[in-house]
């Protein structure tokens, strides 16, 4: 079973990797940075569904998801909460 810091980590990972996929985008890669965000998306649905935890963390986090607002500003919201949670945690 992985620890809830690893999860975390994990999330953090594809909030950064969406972000990244803005910066892709703005250099004339839109395939590419579609293809970042939605296997992005899919992985933190895939975590979601094994880690419900996650959903009682992060209470709009389906709803980023599900509106795509996640793509826009959403990440970088949401990679702050996850960060400051792995700040707090005791390793």
């Amino acid at each position: 079973m992985r620890s809830r810091r690893e999860v975390l980590e994990e999330l953090s990972l594809h909030l950064h990797r969406i972000g990244s996929a803005n910066d892709a985008e703005d250099h004339n890669c839109a395939g590419e940075a579609n293809r970042m965000r939605r296997e992005s998306c899919d992985a933190i649905r895939a975590l979601m569904a094994v880690h419900p935890f996650l959903e009682e963390m992060f209470p709009k986090l389906l709803w980023e998801l599900d509106t795509r607002h996640i793509l826009g500003w959403g990440w970088s919201e949401l990679s702050d909460s996850v960060e400051a949670y792995l700040r707090g945690m005791k390793d």
